[in-house]
């Protein structure tokens, strides 16, 4: 009997419903596999490290199941990244992490954009991360890589925005398919052991370049000098511009021995050598009827040579036309700098081969150089009259020929501490390291003036940034992490100071946003720190200094550690509220009284009015952690210097904000689909600033990427 239509019809909807369920039930048992697939990844990535302890939340357990680590209810897995339910970047850094980097393991994530490796210990060659075609940043910076670069690796990184490489022990030439990294934004090979020569041209896109502290040789090409000559320092034959003071290629090895050249060269010597011996006996021989002496004509002519040619300190002197060669001499002769008698003058030249001249190095990182190197050296004046830290100074800018640019202060107060108290002092100062300090690189002394050298930062101060012209840098300045990253780097490099001098009455003495200088990245760097020991205590002196200027100070309580501790609070206040302290003026109307403002504010419940328009505009869902970090800096800048925290202890509750608001950034980004601009409409540079940003202050830990220092460490001991 043949089936009823009804019946007919009921076995055709099952059928058309059972085929409709099977994709669904495929594709569900696909993402199951993915998701366990994912987690497999991480799990065989964390098995190519040693010392993983740190990455003791990557496993896979039953109460997650089959869901990847990214999917919504999963446990965190430290350090990764997610967006769209897929891994997007892995952030590893400073975990003293070891072994391998499966770059396999990596490949299975095809979203990946993101790694950061840097601050751990990985060595061995560079792991092939070219294979990872869509990675956009790269950081390896500070681990123990060795090797060349491999020829190919640019050639499939179209993608590649940012590479970090420095800090480890690289060698052989930068690859030319370097040009072929298209996208390429920031290179970063500095303190490395690369050889050879740069390549014809840098990558299209190349925005920020760092070479420095290798072994590189040769002409910087045309297509590089678009770049500042300080990214190309510290390799000894490497020319920015050509001179005659500075070879541009190492000299070739001489023949090896025994070969037939070699043993050609020592014949000729010694058959010269033989002659000469013939011809010194018979010359002596003949001399025996003069009335001289043999060797005292030889003597004298010697002597007079050495007067007709005077000391090379004086000749620089006397060269009094060109700028770029008498900048130094002109600007000090009127104190006698340029007068000295042959015969000091010959002292210093005794001196150069352990000071470069007459200047005392104390720090190297950029080189040694010596007093003609600044004469010679193209000059301006960038500063004049109040000092900023060194009492009544002048300052110049001084680019030298061998591409290094530095700033030379002439101190006219520095005079409280004899000689060998200040020189003992200056030692002291350029050994401190720290990735957030600027120290000294040379001085010298004199008894009424000093000179004091330190390398030019290009950006210039946090002043100028945010209350100069405000440009593109102060554009980058206008998002919360930026400022986020300066506030903590002041904090920790004060905290360095504090722990590093516990024996200096003040330990930096001027803190103020004049002496933070900005790095290219934005990293703040300490200047002018610990030279209240050595400026006179007079009232015009001292006013200089900014630390005198707390509150117990001018109520005529001795300067201490505290009045440090009350600038922090100043500079703080400053990056909040966008304002010129009023503090900074002396004897002069202007700028706003930043202490009175925010604790009348906080004592009243408004904070929220203190803050800088300019970061409400685009910032206003981080505004509880700008409030709290008034309240740090209310607490610093309190008028009982018994009442504020001591630097340590301040510096940590700066952390402590940092951290959480960070935090408060991430997961807005995470809301926002981890792509778009948590704040809405920043500037490509601001955007670019402010990953750079969280990026390095992500992990309290990271090393520096200042490689003139031996302890990267921002953490506060």
């Amino acid at each position: 009997m043949a089936p009823s239509p009804r019946r007919l019809l009921f076995l055709l909807l099952a059928i058309a419903a059972a085929a409709a369920a099977l994709p669904a039930a495929i594709l569900a048992a696909e993402n199951s596999n993915s998701n366990t697939a994912v987690a497999e990844a991480l799990v065989q990535l964390k098995k190519s490290f040693t010392n993983s302890s740190s990455l003791s939340s990557w496993l896979i357990t039953d109460t997650d199941g089959d869901k990847s680590p990214c999917a919504p209810g999963s446990h965190e897995w430290h350090g990764v990244v997610c967006a769209g339910g897929e891994v997007t970047g892995l952030r590893l850094s400073g975990l003293e992490l070891g072994g391998t980097i499966d770059v396999d393991a990596l490949s299975s994530f095809p979203r990946l954009r993101s790694v950061s490796f840097a601050g751990n210990n990985f060595s061995g060659p560079l792991p092939a991360f070219h294979q990872l075609k869509a990675l956009k940043s790269m950081y390896l910076s500070d681990n123990d890589f060795s090797g060349a670069i491999p020829d190919g690796f640019f050639g499939n990184l179209g993608h590649l925005k940012k590479l970090w490489l420095d800090g480890n022990r690289l060698n052989g030439s930068i690859p030319v398919s370097i040009t072929q990294a298209t996208s390429l934004l920031e290179l970063h090979l500095d303190g490395n052991a690369l050889t050879g020569e740069l390549p014809p041209a840098p990558p299209p896109s190349l925005k920020s370049i760092n070479v420095t502290n290798n072994d590189l040789e040769g002409v910087v090409p045309e297509a590089f000098r678009k770049f500042d000559a300080s990214r190309f320092a510290g390799n000894q034959y490497l020319c920015y511009v050509p001179t005659d003071a500075k070879p541009c290629k190492r000299e070739q090895p001489a023949a090896a021995a025994g070969s037939p050249s070699s043993s050609r060269a020592v014949t000729v010597l010694a058959t010269l050598l033989v002659s000469v011996v013939v011809m010194v006996i018979i010359l002596c021989a003949c001399s025996g009827d003069g009335g001289e002496p043999a060797g005292s004509s030889r003597a004298r002519s010697l002597d007079d040579k050495e007067e007709e040619k005077p000391p090379v300190y004086m000749a620089k002197q006397a060269t009094p036309q060109r700028r770029s060669a008498s900048w130094l001499g002109r600007r000090i002769g009127s104190s006698g700098f340029g007068h000295r008698r042959a015969a000091s003058a010959a002292k210093v030249d005794d001196l150069s081969s352990r000071s470069g001249g007459d200047l005392v190095m104390v720090n190297n990182s950029k080189g040694t150089f010596g007093l003609a190197d600044l004469m010679k050296a193209a000059a301006e004046v960038i500063g004049s009259g109040g000092g900023g830290g060194l009492g009544s100074s002048s300052s110049y800018k001084a680019v030298m020929a061998s591409g290094v640019a530095v700033v030379v202060k002439r101190a006219r107060d520095m005079n409280r501490a004899p000689r060998d108290a200040f020189e003992a002092e200056m030692r002291r100062l350029g050994a401190a390291r720290h990735g957030n300090l600027l120290p000294p690189l040379a001085y010298h002394y004199r008894s009424d003036e000093k000179l004091i050298v330190h390398e030019y930062i290009p950006k210039g101060s946090l002043l100028y940034v945010l209350h100069g012209d405000r440009g593109m840098d102060y554009a980058a300045l206008a998002d919360w992490p930026a400022r986020l990253k300066v506030a903590a780097g002041i904090a920790r490099g004060a905290a360095f100071l504090h722990a590093e001098f516990p024996d200096h009455e003040v330990p930096h003495g001027n803190l103020k946003s004049a002496n933070v200088l900005l790095a290219p990245d934005f990293e703040p760097l300490l200047a002018d720190y610990g030279y209240s020991s050595l400026i006179n205590h007079d009232a015009q002196s001292s006013s200089s200094m900014f630390a005198r200027r707390a509150p117990e100070c001018v109520a005529g309580h001795p300067v201490t550690a505290k009045a440090d501790v009350y600038c922090l609070g100043v500079v703080l206040l400053e990056l909040l509220t966008g304002k010129f302290p009023a503090q900074y003026l002396q004897n002069a109307k202007g700028g706003t009284d930043l202490v009175m403002w925010a604790t009348s504010a906080m004592a009243d419940g408004f904070e929220r009015d203190l803050l800088d328009p300019a970061l409400m505009a685009r910032w206003k869902f981080a505004a509880n952690d700008m409030v709290r970090l008034v309240h740090v800096a209310v607490g610093c800048v309190e008028a009982d210097p018994e009442k504020r925290p001591d630097m340590k202890e301040a510096a940590a509750r700066v952390e402590e904000v940092v951290a959480a608001a960070l935090a408060t950034v991430r997961e807005r980004q995470e809301e926002t689909g981890g792509g778009e601009d948590p704040a809405g409409r920043s500037s490509s540079h601001a955007a670019y600033v402010r990953a750079a940003s969280i990026q390095r202050l992500t992990s309290v830990g990271e090393r520096s990427a200042r490689r003139d220092s031996d302890d990267f460490s921002y953490g506060i001991s």
